[in-house]
């Protein structure tokens, strides 16, 4: 299967200090040709042995451990500054010249650079991140692996964050490791429903790209406890995070599956809570979780698009469709006692994210 692989690159191409590699540059002229002349310094090393850590940058050796093929897509994210797009474009070399017809691409994101640590957080994450899912987006999440090895560290954290709201693999090899890290796609949740509270205000901010102290402190302090790892105070103004960004692209992008409740359904649902000893809210989470958790889940088929969820080896049975739910507990021979009536839904209205009522009850 071809898989793209996005890489943040730094400049471990060359081995020496970073004033060597600018002044590098600056005799060649261009980034292009000194790219060239870098490639020639181990652009005949071969992609095995010693050579990973001692000869190649930490990208190479990072995706020799991945395990790429000639069919796979490489995406290398650069730097704005020079010395980092021109290794990268030394790494882009190499890799075509060793896997020949690979697809690789080299990209320079605004605002990553060392030197200004206030455009680095305020522009350079984000735009890495925009890129980052931009690719999820474009490829799928199942088709894509976040390689983080290679640039800043301050990096990592971000992209594992994006591979864990998003079900994206990632992998990358530590410090001077020659193990491969894998960090498989780790389901992450958040206080949606908090959030969806101010995301008109969040939206807001982005509009205005900051906004007043004062505006800031209208939010309650306990829920501002809460909030304030998505945004950053800068004097008297406050931004968006690169977390409160990626919170909000979040939101703004629901799961596929995403349970919605009538207003019935929820009144049947607290009674049943009283009477039994389970949690319909928990098991329909579960169920809305994938496709493949409602395909497994599905008993059968009463048409219409509506099927009947059977929980284990229960009596309990749910009546669902992508539009809504509710259940009816009637015994064993349900199907011929229950009558399906799809085209009498209006009277359900109006349904509800189930995700506010997700939340542990007494």
């Amino acid at each position: 299967m071809v898989k793209t692989i996005v890489c943040s690159t730094g400049t471990s191409a060359h081995k020496g200090p970073r004033k060597q590699l600018e002044q590098f540059i600056q005799e060649q002229g261009q980034v292009e040709k000194a790219a060239d002349l870098l490639f020639s310094k181990f652009g005949d090393a071969p992609p095995e042995g010693e050579n990973l850590q001692k000869v190649l940058s930490a990208e190479i050796h990072s995706l020799v451990r991945i395990v790429i093929t000639h069919k796979d897509r490489v995406v290398l994210l650069a730097s704005s500054t020079d010395d980092g797009y021109c290794c990268a474009l030394a790494v882009e070399k190499y890799l075509k010249h060793h896997w020949q017809g690979i697809n690789v691409e080299t990209k320079q994101i605004p605002g990553l650079q060392v030197k200004d640590a206030y455009l680095f957080r305020r522009e350079g994450v984000v735009e890495f991140v925009k890129h980052v899912l931009k690719e999820i987006e474009d490829c799928g999440a199942d088709n894509v692996v976040l390689n983080p090895t290679g640039g800043f560290k301050a990096l990592v954290s971000y992209t594992v964050l994006v591979g864990m709201l998003k079900g994206v693999t990632c992998r990358y090899i530590f410090e001077q490791s020659t193990t491969l890290l894998d960090l498989p796609p780790f389901p992450v949740e958040f206080m949606r429903s908090l959030f969806e509270n101010y995301r008109s205000f969040f939206e807001h901010i982005e509009r205005e790209t900051s906004i007043s102290q004062d505006e800031w402190k209208k939010i309650p302090y306990a829920e501002q406890t809460w909030l304030k790892t998505l945004v950053e105070e800068v004097g008297d103004e406050v931004t968006l995070s690169t977390v409160g960004f990626l919170f909000l692209e979040e939101v703004r992008s629901p799961s596929e599956l995403v349970p919605f409740l009538s207003q019935q359904a929820i009144e049947d649902y607290l009674n049943l809570t009283k009477l039994y000893s389970r949690n319909p809210f928990d098991y329909l989470s579960r169920v809305a979780s994938s496709e493949k958790a409602l395909e497994n889940a599905k008993h059968i088929n009463a048409g219409d698009g509506l099927y009947w969820l059977k929980p284990g080896n229960t009596k309990d049975r749910y009546l669902v469709s992508v539009e809504g739910w509710r259940e009816d507990k009637v015994g064993g021979d349900y199907p011929s006692k229950v009558k399906v009536n799809s085209g009498d839904r209006q009277k359900y209205y109006p349904f509800m994210r189930m995700e506010f009522f997700n939340e542990k009850r007494d």
